[in-house]
């Protein structure tokens, strides 16, 4: 146990220097020739690195990361001191070095690395529990006996809700304690297995909805307890902890109780306490960082973020949930073989999930921000929430275009989910499920846009006058809010099918993309790259 006291073991946490990138020496040639000898008016500095000629000759060399113990004393890798966020050195106890990742603001390249692999394989493990996610709610939405979208949104929020804080618990206790020992390794095989098995109830869910729900809810607990156990033992050799954990057991018996009672409870009756269970689950990272709870408690020490870590764990959540939709558009082959009508309905849906990858990303079009995730109290909060119904619209967009291409007249039906919905739903009531699945698209694409405009948003822009073309980015992202308002009514104009339908949603969101690539592009730039740019650059390498 550490016998060190607090203000002896904290230090403010030292900002990487924004020079460390440009350490390495340089060898600058510059154009000899007057820059108005140029016709373009272009002049152009080419930076040679003095290490390249080195790097070919020499062999490349890795370092793998360091392990000097099989077990090692639990450490948090940063925490808030009175408001003051404190980095404790890396995973082997040292002081930060100068030297650091570009992943993470304060882990060494090599531990870093070790990190982001483990992310990468519990990643891997999501994306089959999210297609099972998507799975429920296609099962239920477009089912041929008493198909019923309202329902099927229910139990879907029901399920994504918990489901995503077991992958968001995962995030957060790998970016307060990752040491990467045996028994962090065991625990972390622990919680896999259990997601694994969890993942696997839920595609039972609409068979047997009672007996599914009663293992669903119980590994949940199980996985929460498992939890709780780790930190109740890391709280032994991390004194600050010992009260954090004491508060959040309190404040978490209801959802407990409610849990219990809900697995108690048969039919429609549970779903009272299942959604108390879960509104106060998630008030209670709320509750623990507010005003009043620092008034009340003697809590000096929280737990904090590494915010690098932070937004790459959302960002890769993201693409995993694109990634489904993207994943269904090969499986089993539903476009069928050869070119067909399916074909040109994947080539919209391709469309859309690429350039929501792209809006996603591009936020809102600032050069230069403070992104909302590195601000402590409402904006992170808020910039978690709209995460939430984002994710949730993306499948639910994916389950409605997957059950209208299963349905094209030339789809082979060669997937089990796709040849049992063929042969119950009757011919004569397709078209109205088409119907449903478009309007289910529309509302999809509306709430992801708005989700990304609200994000996007929350970041903090720090663009001086006439950087961009378009310094406004109210008006870089009018887009979106056309898009957002448009969309939801496009299902309402008559002959609209759903494959007329994916192409407009397609083709006006390619518009906002063009839209904001344009307006966004630097003070001075041109729709066409100058000629002599690449004539330049031959001579001055050549010089």
């Amino acid at each position: 146990m550490d016998s060190a006291s607090l203000p002896e073991q904290i230090r403010p946490a030292s900002i990487p220097d924004a020079e460390q990138d440009g350490s390495r020496d340089k060898l600058t040639i510059q154009d000899a020739s007057p820059p108005s000898d140029n016709k373009h008016g272009l002049s152009l500095n080419v930076h040679v690195d003095s290490h390249a000629s080195h790097e070919h000759t020499h062999h490349h060399a890795e370092i793998r990361a360091r392990h000097r113990y099989t077990i090692r004393r639990p450490r948090a890798l940063q925490f808030s001191y009175r408001s003051q966020v404190i980095h404790a050195g890396d995973e082997r106890g040292l002081h930060e070095t100068n030297s650091r990742s570009s992943i993470s603001s304060h882990l060494p390249e090599d531990i870093a690395k070790e990190r982001e692999r483990l992310d990468l394989f519990i990643d891997l493990i999501w994306v089959g529990i999210i297609g099972n996610l998507s799975e429920v709610f296609s099962s239920l939405g477009f089912r041929a006996e008493d198909p019923n979208l309202g329902i099927a949104i229910l139990v879907f929020t029901l399920v994504f809700l918990p489901s995503w804080r077991i992958w968001d618990a995962m995030r957060e206790f790998l970016n307060n304690y990752y040491m990467d020992d045996m028994v962090q390794r065991a625990f972390t095989l622990w919680i896999l297995l259990l997601s694994v098995f969890y993942g696997n109830q839920l595609a039972y869910l609409t068979k047997d909805i009672d007996e599914v729900k009663q293992w669903v809810i119980s590994t949940y607990l199980v996985i929460f307890g498992a939890f709780w156990l780790i930190e109740l033992a890391y709280s032994i050799f991390i004194k600050w902890l010992r009260k954090l954990v004491f508060f959040q057991t309190i404040l978490r018996l209801p959802s407990i109780a409610l849990w219990v009672t809900a697995i108690q409870l048969p039919g429609a009756r549970a779903i009272g306490p299942v959604c108390g269970a879960i509104v106060w689950e998630y008030l209670c990272p709320i509750i623990m960082d507010s005003q009043v709870t620092a008034r009340l408690t003697p809590i000096e020490v929280k737990k904090a973020l590494d915010v690098h870590h932070f937004q790459s764990r959302m960002s890769n959540f993201f693409i995993i949930i694109l990634g489904e939709g993207v994943l269904q558009l090969v499986k089993d082959g539903p476009l069928g073989l050869g070119l067909n009508g399916s074909t040109g309905v994947m080539i919209w849906i391709l469309m859309i999930y690429y350039e929501f990858s792209f809006l996603y990303f591009n936020r809102d079009g600032s050069r230069k921000f403070v992104p909302a995730a590195t601000k402590r109290g409402q904006k992170t909060l808020m910039w978690v929430f709209w995460h939430i119904p984002l994710f949730s619209s993306i499948l639910t967009f994916a389950s409605s275009v997957m059950f209208i291409i299963r349905h094209q007249p030339d789809a082979p039906y060669n997937s089990l989910t796709g040849q049992a919905s063929a042969e119950k739903i009757p011919q004569d009531d397709l078209p109205l499920y088409l119907y449903r699945a478009v309007w289910t698209c529309a509302t999809s694409l509306g709430v992801i846009m708005l989700s990304m405009t609200a994000l996007a948003l929350l970041d903090k822009s720090l663009d001086e006058p006439a950087t961009l073309k378009i310094n406004n980015r109210y008006i870089r992202l009018a887009g979106r809010i056309v898009y957002i308002i448009v969309i939801p009514c496009v299902p309402a104009a008559h002959n609209i099918d759903a494959d007329l339908f994916l192409g407009i949603a397609a083709f006006m969101l390619l518009g906002v993309t063009v839209w904001e690539w344009n307006v966004g592009l630097d003070k001075g730039g041109a729709l066409i790259e100058p000629l002599g740019l690449s004539h330049m650059m031959s001579r001055e390498l050549k010089a």
